[in-house]
């Protein structure tokens, strides 16, 4: 069963979220928009072997986004653009001190498992519900509440002192 929506439709929907996931992975915002356009590539000619039956589209969506992110990293052994945020410190104090509480988040949030990091970067970067984010990842609506309480957890438990 394939959607009835228009390419354009699909693009509208979900182009926003795509860049913003793969913009918090890569290390350029160039990339992030070149590697936005080969999901929708992808994405549409997967359309045509679509079984709605099987996953939702915004599954499929969400599966293709991450491959593309993966092969990208393993194809030019790039990192998340995460490393690169905050390398230049403002000369003021409170600056300064903002930007190391951003830098030992960050470390943190990579030392999550990927899944649970995901669920993060999705709810809090890209603005998505957890019924959204339940319905990209193909989990439940309670698992992927789970998961979330899960990464905090472990974050908190990283940051712990720290701040």
């Amino acid at each position: 069963m394939i959607p009835t929506l228009s390419r354009e439709q699909f693009y509208t929907e979900y182009r926003d979220t795509v860049l913003a996931y793969i913009s918090a992975r890569v290390s350029s915002y160039e990339d992030a928009q070149d590697l936005c356009q080969e999901v929708f590539i992808k994405f549409f000619r997967a359309l045509e072997r679509f079984d709605g039956s099987r996953a939702s589209v915004s599954t499929l969506m969400y599966k293709i986004t991450h491959d593309i992110v993966v092969d990208h990293h393993r194809t030019f052994h790039t990192y998340t653009s995460l490393d690169e945020i905050g390398e230049s410190v403002p000369s003021t104090e409170d600056i300064y001190v903002e930007n190391e509480k951003y830098i030992l988040l960050r470390d943190s949030l990579k030392e999550l498992p990927e899944q649970q990091r995901d669920i993060l970067i999705m709810r809090f970067y890209a603005g998505l519900s957890l019924s959204e984010i339940a319905e990209r990842t193909g989990l439940s609506y309670h698992m992927t509440v789970k998961k979330q309480r899960e990464a905090f957890a472990a974050l908190r438990e990283k940051l712990r002192g720290k701040f």
